[in-house]
């Protein structure tokens, strides 16, 4: 299960691989993961990739004009494609694909399918909205030293209004 230190990492890698990469095509391989109608996801295509980055455990494709926010869930990952491909490999969610390779797939495995991906004008947070502070943040420490909260350490952890990014590995 993907939490915040891997969500990091899969921001970082793939920000090296395809940062100022221009995005050609998005294809949905599973109906219920697009979580969003308006902007349309083809409103992204010919848009350059101006990097990606993490909240919490969503990762955020920038493309100035719009994002693209992924979130793995529970089962989820990313694979690069460094060949082209056009079947529908088992458990896809999206596949996005760039004028240069690698092109992105995004799978999920397990029985309980709740990955997803939004597309949203620059200036709209979306599910990120809902977000707790990062837990390296000083409103984190903050939170810790002097909030009210008294529900027990681990249920508060796990909770990403209050804590995003921390999830049932890291808050053990």
């Amino acid at each position: 299960m993907p939490e915040l230190p891997e969500a990091q990492a899969l921001s970082e890698r793939i920000d090296e691989r395809l940062g100022g990469a221009t995005l050609v095509r998005l294809e949905p391989l599973a109906f219920s993961a697009l979580k969003t109608v308006l902007p349309p996801p083809e409103e992204l295509y010919g848009h350059v990739l101006v990097g990606v980055g993490r909240r919490g455990k969503f990762l955020i494709f920038d493309f100035a004009t719009a994002r693209l926010l992924v979130h793995l869930s529970q089962g989820g990952r990313v694979d690069f494609e460094e060949a082209k491909k056009s079947t529908r490999p088992r458990g896809g969610v999206l596949r996005m694909t760039f004028d240069r390779l690698p092109a992105v797939l995004v799978k999920e495995f397990g029985t309980e399918r709740k990955a997803g991906w939004w597309v949203l004008p620059a200036d709209e947070d979306g599910p990120l909205s809902k977000l707790g502070p990062d837990p390296f943040s000083e409103e984190f420490a903050e939170l810790i030293r002097s909030g009210s909260e008294t529900r027990r350490l681990h249920a508060m952890l796990r909770d990403q209004r209050v804590v995003a990014g921390i999830g049932r590995g890291y808050s053990d």
